[in-house]
């Protein structure tokens, strides 16, 4: 095959029955949204270099797409709908409370085997703040799962807090600090150790850093979190978490999370809860989301905010290993006719929409291939046109 006709790396096509799969899934997801009051939006693919360049939406700007605009200004493909939205509430919208939900396209650049185009379907919860508005993301992150079919899933839940105030309480440089939170996020007890020696860290200090990888489970490990808590930051986010707990475990929603304290997120993203949805069918999460009440500081105000992002991709991949991929229904008639009937049959078959039925029309054919298709597709009824007038052959 030659190169022009071999698609980019980390792109893929969307054939008939997996994108009817998606959009299915996808606008489930986006009704679910709708009910709870999420109300959609859109943004442009294409933003200024400058929105994710600085701030506590900083990213690195190798991972992203580039491109100049006619005046010399950089644009990048947007990786993200979370900054793009908060750059909407902060400059186009009075103040107050919204409840936004998206599906679109993101874009990241990867050199290896990742996906450098993908679709997210989510929601962001702008300008309130309180565990009640942590509680309601998280629920409907649960629901919003539920609804696409998905049942064999976990949300593992942590807040940065614990971690931030771990560190405030060690002497380490900010390259060290960026060491140390991959290592805990990543669970490298062996890397931990060995950074613990390196940094000379007390044996109580020590102790602690190599605790975090363990601090994971069911409401159990509140209590055991609280023998580690060495500040008001660490105790104050434990306190979250378990008041978040008691509120999903009275909606019943309890097997389907577990919390874990080294999961740290992105520091400078994330203010408070972080979470990550996982599914035994696939091998990184299928959602993630979290607190973050910084990311509009960069337009000088102040709104606190609350969202998660489901990707579509690895929801579809979960899904078809669970076996509840959504599917087409049937068709309810198939139509085809002779050469001198296409007039007769195709106004035969506007009626037929007209009423609301799902119709294929096979145009000119024979009757036993209309026959043959019905049989073969699950269609209900068949007709032939010859004449005047149609004929029920199925």
């Amino acid at each position: 095959m030659t190169k022009k006709f071999r698609q980019p790396q980390g792109v893929s096509d969307v054939l008939t029955r997996q994108c009817y799969s998606k959009n299915k899934m996808e606008g489930q997801i986006l009704d679910c949204f709708a009910r709870y009051g999420y109300n959609q939006i859109d943004t442009p693919v294409l933003e200024y270099g400058d929105l994710y360049s600085a701030g506590a939406g900083k990213v690195n700007m190798n991972k992203l797409f580039k491109l100049t605009d006619y005046d010399g200004s950089l644009l990048v493909l947007r990786p993200d709908m979370t900054m793009p939205i908060s750059r909407i509430v902060s400059t186009k919208i009075p103040e107050g409370k919204y409840k936004f939900c998206y599906r679109g396209k993101m874009f990241r650049f990867s050199q290896g085997e990742g996906m450098r185009e993908f679709t997210q379907v989510g929601i962001e919860l702008m300008g309130a703040k309180g565990i009640c508005y942590d509680a309601e993301v998280v629920s409907l992150a649960i629901e919003a799962l539920l609804e696409s079919g998905l049942d064999d899933f976990i949300l593992d839940i942590g807040h940065v807090g614990f971690f931030k105030g771990l560190l405030a309480s060690l002497r380490l440089s900010d390259e060290e600090r960026k060491e140390l939170a991959v290592l805990v996020e990543s669970k490298n007890s062996i890397g931990e150790q060995l950074f613990a020696k390196k940094t000379g860290l007390s044996h109580e200090e020590q102790e602690r850093i190599l605790k975090m990888p363990m601090l994971f489970g069911g409401e159990e490990v509140f209590e055991e979190a609280k023998k580690y808590c060495v500040n008001d930051e660490m105790t104050e986010a434990v306190d979250t978490l378990e008041k978040l707990n008691k509120i999903l475990k009275a909606q019943g929603y309890d097997k389907y999370v577990s919390y874990d304290l080294s999961l740290v997120g992105e520091m400078s993203y994330y203010s408070g809860i972080v979470f990550k949805g996982m599914c035994e069918h696939v091998g990184s999460s299928i959602l993630s989301g979290g607190r973050y009440d910084h990311l509009c500081d960069s337009f000088d105000r102040d709104i606190p905010s609350v969202g998660f992002a489901i990707g579509s991709d690895m929801l579809l991949t979960a899904l078809a290993a669970a076996g509840k991929l959504p599917v087409r229904e049937s068709r309810d008639v198939a139509v085809g006719c002779s050469e001198d009937a296409i007039a007769v049959a195709l106004s035969f078959v506007r009626e037929l929409t007209n009423e609301g039925k799902c119709v294929v029309n096979m145009n000119v054919c024979s009757e036993s291939e209309v026959a043959e298709y019905a049989k073969n597709n699950n269609t209900k009824q068949a007709y032939y046109v010859d004449g005047d007038k149609p004929r029920r052959i199925v």
